[in-house]
């Protein structure tokens, strides 16, 4: 039953647009045109039934012209003529009905409340009163007329019964109509409301977030530029000996170096939330891919005097984007130098694992046992200082797992009891089968 109930729904939702295509009125509007269209195709061999055939006729007639005006609205996007129509349609059709159907002791002057009611529900706010008025002008004007010409309007029951019948079948079908017109705009409405708090909620969250980023690069980005002008004021203002100038330097060094890394890492979180992740996955050989950027790590771990071990399989070829798969490894292990005490150790590694590449990340730690949790992988985490006091801005492993699930790929980590802690990430190989395909099958 639940299955039949979510099937009319999706049914009935494909039949009016989706919310990305069409705004809240012209939905409603298309649902009034299709419970019209149901309502006079009932209508039509019941005022049959009653013996009033041209009154039916008119009823087939203005269901077809529903049916147009729900295609000009729904497959044309002509929403506006197609309202004006409706409008003035439904006016025409019961002042048409008005005279065939006995007038005001007909059923008329209920659906001329229902037009009413489905033309408030449709039409811009602004012209709310001017169909009101219409609506009002044309009952009191018809009830005028019959009053003073009764024979313009004559009685076409041939027996009282049909009277009640038709009478009676009018309330039901307004009343049904109106509820149900009433439901979906409640519906609707709801929907519209739920949808603008998420996106209220999440715009917060992304202003909260901006804020968080604006303020930690305000600090973490002063700092080391900070250093590097005392540096440099230190080097061109005062005689240093040439020990104490060799120190500088490295510490000139290191603090360019942070503060690049921290630019990098900036600048590819402010593209992809900007701009979104646009890129194609390709075969990559992970040794070619990584072999120059290793020698750079090996360099900046022995200038913390922290030991880089590396076994990269030659063979192994990656479907990954290259400038993505790089900034990963970098960020992981420049981490790992981070948090890695003088004198550790740090084993970079990239094996085969099935049918997926396995790359792990693991350091020897400060000493002391290591508690993470998986807020590490989220903005809203602080950001740490490492062993030499580097800086950061809590960026790097955020990108890191946005860019490993953006290749089809996972990636988490595990803390070692004693001290240290080791990451991996997962990306798939390239299929020997099939190998050419991967450029385009995996393009975004």
């Amino acid at each position: 039953m639940l299955k039949i109930k979510a099937y009319l729904l999706y049914v009935w939702h494909s039949l009016n647009g989706s919310v990305s295509q069409f705004p809240l009125t012209t939905r409603i509007f298309h649902s009034i045109c299709l419970i019209s269209v149901l309502a006079l195709v009932y209508n039509v061999p019941l005022n049959y039934m009653v013996g009033l055939p041209v009154v039916a006729a008119v009823s087939a007639l203005v269901a077809a012209l529903f049916a147009g005006l729900y295609y000009l609205s729904r497959i044309k996007r002509n929403t506006m003529l197609a309202m004006l129509i409706f409008c003035i349609a439904g006016d025409l059709m019961f002042i048409a009905i008005f005279f065939l159907n006995s007038g005001i002791n007909g059923p008329t002057d209920i659906f001329f409340i229902l037009t009413m009611v489905m033309m408030v529900a449709i039409v811009p706010v602004s012209q709310y009163w001017v169909w009101v008025i219409t609506n009002v002008v044309i009952v009191s004007g018809l009830h005028y007329i019959q009053y003073n010409y009764p024979g313009l309007v004559p009685n076409t029951y041939h027996e009282e019964v049909n009277r009640y019948v038709d009478i009676t079948s009018a309330y039901f079908t307004v009343v049904a109509v109106a509820l149900f017109s009433f439901y979906l705009i409640r519906r609707n409405y709801e929907s519209e409301r739920k949808s603008a708090e998420q996106k209220t909620a999440m715009m917060r969250l992304l202003n909260e977030e901006k804020n968080k980023l604006f303020s930690i690069i305000s600090h973490d980005l002063r700092a080391p530029l900070s250093n590097i002008q005392s540096y440099l004021e230190l080097l061109t203002e005062v005689d240093i000996s040439e020990e104490e100038g060799f120190k500088i330097k490295a510490d000139l060094l290191q603090s360019t170096r942070n503060t690049l890394d921290l630019l990098n890492n900036v600048l590819s979180w402010s593209k992809s939330q900007m701009q979104g992740l646009s890129f194609k996955l390709s075969p990559y050989n992970v040794y070619q891919l990584l072999s120059s950027p290793m020698l750079l790590f090996i360099r900046i771990a022995e200038s913390k005097k922290v030991k880089l071990d590396i076994s990269i399989d030659p063979k192994l070829e990656v479907v990954a984007n290259g400038d993505m798969l790089q900034l990963i490894i970098r960020n992981l292990i420049n981490n790992a130098i981070k948090f890695t005490a003088s004198g550790g150790r740090i084993a970079f590694s990239a094996q085969r694992n099935g049918d997926l590449c396995h790359f792990m990340i693991k350091d020897s730690g400060t000493g002391k046992p290591v508690k993470l949790s998986n807020d590490i992988f989220y903005l809203n985490s602080e950001s740490t200082t490492g062993t030499a006091n580097e800086k950061g801005v809590g960026l790097g492993l955020v990108l890191c797992k946005e860019f490993t699930e953006a290749q089809n790929g996972r990636i988490w980590f595990e803390c070692d009891s004693a001290s240290g802690s080791s990451f991996f990430v997962q990306l798939p190989l390239v299929s020997k089968e099939d190998p050419v395909i991967v450029e385009t099958l995996f393009t975004q």
